[in-house]
């Protein structure tokens, strides 16, 4: 039983100094963060519907209409792209992280039947806007949307 014990007891302080070490670096900043993750990081969103149309509003500033990706597929509306840290100073020590770079990418699914061949994306003001018009039949192909601006 003393071993079990030993062993339970050894486990614990070894997740408590785990703990230890990450609070230190988080609110001490003394280890360099890569803050630009490869998981993709997703964008508030917001998704409505009117008598004509369905409306995708994506606050995604910073961003070049070039870096943007529209794709309309089996119902999925795929907006993807990459947001850069173009800042010319060094950073040493981080303070606040709270902007998102790297790539970003949001799937929504559009519950009704549109006319694809239709949808309109703009991007202004920090928001990417796409206008899907609504339709009385299935569209089931793939179509990439062109960003204005």
């Amino acid at each position: 039983m003393a071993t079990i014990s030993d062993e339970l007891s050894q486990k614990l302080m070894a997740k408590h100094s785990n703990i230890e070490k990450l609070f230190e670096e988080f609110f001490f900043m003394t280890k360099s963060h890569d803050f630009t993750s490869s998981t993709p990081w997703q964008p508030p969103t917001d998704v409505y519907e009117t008598g004509k149309e369905i409306i995708v509003k994506i606050a995604a500033s910073g961003l070049k209409p070039e870096d943007i990706s529209v794709l309309f597929s089996n119902h999925i509306l795929t907006v993807s792209g990459k947001r850069g840290d173009d800042s010319a100073h060094q950073k040493v020590c981080f303070y606040q992280v709270e902007i998102r770079y790297g790539y970003f990418e949001r799937k929504i699914k559009i519950p009704k039947h549109v006319d694809a061949n239709n949808i309109q994306a703009t991007y202004e003001n920090g928001f990417i806007v796409i206008n899907i018009p609504k339709a009385e039949k299935d569209f089931d192909s793939t179509i990439s949307i062109k960003i204005t601006y």
